[in-house]
């Protein structure tokens, strides 16, 4: 009888540690409670990449022609601030973009990210698709599954993943750079038979720990970057309309000049994870490449007929209005295009 009953222990406990993972200690750099712990090379094979995300543009402004050496010295000269509102929180570096374009590739490398999309024209890289260790809360687990856990020092994982993008924008002084980042994150959930990878909320406080990291990355002091973090809280309210333009189409409205209009809306277009092809501050327009009415991996997995390029426009009305004007480039301008053009424009006035 003793023999079943350890059988059946010993049976349950391998059962339960096949599922879970070995909790090992991370060393950990942060305000938070999240670690930034990717899996090094260990990627999300699940998922499938369509083919126009696996070759960089080698062509533009930023060349990738840094060594380790140089890396060091320029990371030891920079000077990292950050700057924050009640939407966005980016870095102002004291480099020029080329230089930041070679170390911000460097740093998502140093995790094991792959550099999946670039657009150095624009100063736009994303990277693939990376799985994290993410740790199930034990109040979540049960009391059975949480006893056993601690007795057996393991912890319970879900299979999740992230990827990033990176925006480098010339600041207004020169020789200085304004860097955005920006997480996207999947989770795979069961669905009868089949695993199904699906979008996840952001989570804002990884997001803020892995611009910390970066800002370390980059030369900061940890202490001093922690300290800007926390107290850079500048808190505003803007409003920001969707109307209908006299030929039918959506128009965004935005409570401010052109230039503040312009990074604003590129912030709004990495947050939604919409595709820019190019863009002109002097023209002041975006060039996107989307997949009308399409779920998340249609989007991925879309063909050429089915990706459709418009023209986003932003004028300047007066010093504190301007108007975000969409362009169908295809001239169809057809009910579905219409239609689109207000889809766009609300989610991107929803994350305002």
């Amino acid at each position: 009888m003793k023999i079943i009953k350890y059988v059946v222990i010993l049976l349950m406990s391998l059962l339960i540690f096949s599922c879970s993972k070995v909790a090992e200690p991370v060393k950990k750099i942060g305000i938070g409670s999240k670690i930034v712990n990717y899996q090094g090379d260990d990627k999300v094979e699940s998922l499938v990449i369509p083919p126009n995300l696996t070759t960089p543009n080698s062509q533009g402004i930023f060349i990738d022609n840094s060594t380790t050496a140089v890396v060091k010295i320029i990371k030891e000269n920079s000077k990292v601030e950050v700057k924050r509102d009640s939407f966005r929180r980016w870095l102002v570096v004291d480099l020029p973009p080329e230089q930041v374009w070679s170390l911000s590739k460097e740093f998502f490398r140093s995790f094991g990210f792959t550099v999946e999309k670039e657009n150095q024209k624009i100063g736009v890289f994303e990277t693939d698709y990376l799985e994290k260790e993410t740790i199930v809360p034990e109040k979540s687990l049960g009391v059975f599954r949480a006893a056993l856990a601690k007795a057996l020092k393991t912890s319970y994982g879900m299979p999740t993943a992230d990827k990033y993008r990176v925006r480098i924008e010339p600041s207004d002084e020169p020789n200085k750079s304004e860097v955005y980042l920006t997480l996207s994150s999947i989770g795979e959930v069961v669905s009868g038979e089949m695993r199904l990878w699906q979008p996840q909320e952001k989570d804002f406080e990884l997001e803020t720990e892995m611009l910390l990291t970066f800002m370390v990355f980059l030369g900061a002091n940890e202490s001093d970057a922690i300290s800007k973090i926390e107290k850079n809280n500048e808190n505003t309210k803007i409003s920001i309309e969707v109307i209908e333009s006299e030929d039918d189409y959506a128009t965004l409205v935005f409570p401010f000049n052109r230039n503040d209009s312009w990074r604003y809306l590129g912030w709004a277009l990495d947050e939604i994870g919409i595709d820019v092809e190019d863009r002109d501050l002097i023209d002041g327009s975006f060039f996107i490449k989307v997949t009308p009415n399409k779920g998340f991996f249609s989007s991925l997995i879309s063909t050429i007929g089915s990706v459709k390029s418009y023209q986003l426009y932003i004028k300047q009305i007066d010093s504190s209005y301007s108007k975000v004007y969409f362009v169908d480039l295809a001239q169809e301008n057809n009910q579905d295009t219409i239609d689109y053009s207000f889809e766009l424009f609300k989610m991107i006035s929803s994350k305002f």
